[in-house]
């Protein structure tokens, strides 16, 4: 995360946007070990403890959803992004 530290405009923003899709033989066990909620909540948790001075971090599912009965599912790949602002 150290470039993420460079970020020196107060106001600035970051976006990070990952989906669950990796290969297992280079994915570190943080990442494998743990579901799409605990994989956002890591990203935020790198934002905040980098000493970047991030603040309003926030995380949100931008997955492509269709309604099937009564729930929404996932339709292709699931799409996070992890936001913050400088400080």
């Amino acid at each position: 995360m150290r470039p993420v530290k460079t970020l020196k405009k107060s106001g600035g923003k970051i976006a990070i946007i990952f989906s669950n899709r990796l290969f297992l033989s280079k994915a570190v066990g943080l990442w494998t070990g743990s579901d799409d909620i605990e994989h956002a909540y890591t990203v935020g948790c790198y934002l905040h403890y980098c000493n970047g001075g991030f603040k309003d971090i926030k995380a949100k599912d931008l997955s492509t959803r269709k309604q099937k009965g009564n729930e929404r599912v996932i339709v292709g790949d699931p799409l996070y992004v992890v936001t913050a602002v400088k400080t």
